[in-house]
């Protein structure tokens, strides 16, 4: 299996598409508050808007490694700039993913979450984007660099993190696709609260199938389809074909999708 630049360009082009196409659906659908279309009664807060802004989100990620292949097998400034750029972006897929997950709720209970879940994420993404602080005068982890990880089976047995340089940032050919190495901190908790807000809080509003779904299309998949510690990160944005996928394949939207107005409703169902 290998990936290219030019695949890359063609997957931006598709979910930048889907993204164009979602946001006309707020336009054209009704509100289910009556009264007008989806963007006039709801705004940014309505279903398809918030589809909209992750797959136009993770659409720029494909773009980004569109323009990361050209500089593959180089050392030079562009080269370290695109891994940066990568850091940044996954920094704030947190907001995106849990404004991805609301959209499979009901609407009552998606307002009720939204400024809740919205705040904690932008919280999370500051935090992730503090892993990129190394300064010998902090305390604890911020003083000490990361330490590289060569196996990827080490992984979830110690302290070590994935994508990790010591000093410099790197975009270098993986077993079949890009491959990132930050130079970040030692703080594992930085890295961590990406998972609380992507893959748990999304339990506590409802979307609990959209979260196993990103879940096994994200993190599980990524590493079953590379040896590579550095190469997690960009294979886990392909994330951004199943969202798609999520949102354009009827079925699987029904599916993703819960009508339950809330957690007391959904025990009830599971009675019957």
């Amino acid at each position: 299996m290998c990936w290219s630049g030019e695949a890359s360009a063609v997957m931006a082009l598709i979910g930048i598409t889907g993204s164009c196409l979602e946001a006309r659906k707020s336009f054209t659908y009704p509100s289910e508050l009556g009264g007008g279309s989806e963007w006039k009664m709801e705004g940014l807060s309505g279903k398809h808007n918030l589809r909209a802004s992750t797959l136009a989100y993770f659409s720029l990620m494909e773009l980004l490694q569109a323009f990361n292949y050209t500089t593959l097998g180089t050392i030079d400034s562009y080269n370290a700039l695109y891994a940066l750029l990568g850091f940044i972006h996954i920094s704030f897929q947190p907001l995106f993913i849990t404004w991805f997950c609301l959209s499979f709720i009901p609407r009552q209970r998606r307002m009720y979450w939204m400024t809740l879940a919205t705040i904690l994420s932008a919280m999370v993404s500051f935090i992730f984007l503090c892993g990129l602080i190394v300064n010998p005068s902090l305390p604890g982890c911020f003083a000490t660099h990361c330490e590289p990880l060569t196996d990827i089976s080490l992984l979830m047995q110690n302290s070590q993190l994935a994508s990790c340089s010591a000093t410099e940032f790197v975009s270098s050919q993986g077993d079949w696709h890009i491959a990132w190495q930050w130079a970040s901190n030692s703080c594992q908790f930085t890295r961590n609260s990406y998972f609380v807000i992507a893959f748990f809080l999304p339990i506590l509003f409802g979307a609990y199938r959209v979260m196993l779904y990103s879940l096994i299309f994200g993190p599980v998949l990524s590493l079953m389809l590379t040896s590579n510690p550095h190469e997690l990160a960009a294979i886990w944005c392909l994330l951004s074909i199943a969202f798609l996928s999520g949102v354009k394949i009827p079925w699987l939207e029904r599916f993703l999708t819960s009508n339950h107005g809330s957690w007391k409703e959904c025990f009830a169902s599971f009675k019957k």
